[in-house]
């Protein structure tokens, strides 16, 4: 089996590589790194070259709405057609929890997110999107994103953070698998309020910024599943943080 990682050498693209390769699947990384360039066309037809799987966890630092739909759309347009002329039997998107709902966030971040998984089901290729809760080790960048003038604004939403390591797996599960499964939802095995959860974890930083609790901008449960999902196993590494009712 041959693989292509789009985005092989980012945080989960690079994981995946080590586990699918302990697996003995053939693994060709594709990104700006490894001058691939799946808008300019740039090396794409090489890549994909007798590649049966595409794991596309390309990422993008643009939280506008324009620049991340035109960067999430463009790429997974692409990449979906060129995939369609080399012959790849399943394609398998990495995505978030909440995308696409009607009450789901409207950053530009997601939006570039619901275009892109627009753009993978507008192909012929056999698919799997894969939403993720967010990554336990990314709680301490929540907390920087919510910092206002020193004070940590968190509302009382409901937040379900996944071990990265319980993603990778799944990731390499599917694509091992060879069955398509359209769309799977994974997230942690504990429930937390996000300021009770940003609180907790600074406080376990000895970090000494104040989390005030706001009101929330949309639904309590965007970012958590609402449906089946696959449940990690690995809890949350500080104990003692408040679980949600």
């Amino acid at each position: 089996m041959k693989v292509l990682i789009a985005g092989g050498r980012g945080r989960v693209g690079s994981k995946v590589a080590d586990l699918l390769e302990l697996r003995g699947v053939e693994v060709v990384s594709g990104g700006l790194a490894d001058g691939v360039d799946y808008i300019e066309g740039v090396r794409v037809t090489e890549v994909l070259e007798g590649v049966d799987a595409i794991i596309n966890v390309l990422n993008t630092g643009r939280f506008d709405e324009e620049g991340a739909v035109s960067f999430f759309e463009g790429t997974t347009r692409a990449l979906t057609a060129a995939g369609e002329e080399a012959g790849v039997t399943h394609h398998i998107l990495l995505s978030i929890v909440g995308v696409g709902d009607e009450d789901g966030s409207d950053i530009g971040y997601y939006l570039g997110k619901v275009a892109q998984e627009r753009a993978l089901k507008a192909g012929s290729i056999p698919y799997t999107i894969v939403r993720s809760t967010q990554f336990q080790s990314y709680v301490p960048v929540l907390a920087d994103q919510h910092t206002v003038e020193g004070r940590v604004l968190a509302p009382r939403d409901l937040i379900q953070p996944v071990e990265l390591d319980e993603l990778v797996a799944l990731l390499v599960e599917v694509t091992i698998s060879g069955e398509p499964l359209g769309e799977i939802e994974i997230a942690g095995p504990e429930r937390f309020y996000l300021d009770d959860l940003l609180r907790g974890t600074l406080a376990a930083a000895g970090d000494p910024r104040e989390v005030l609790t706001v009101e929330s901008p949309g639904a309590e449960d965007a970012m958590v599943p609402r449906g089946e999902y696959r449940a990690g196993k690995i809890l949350y590494p500080l104990r003692g943080i408040p679980l949600a009712d």
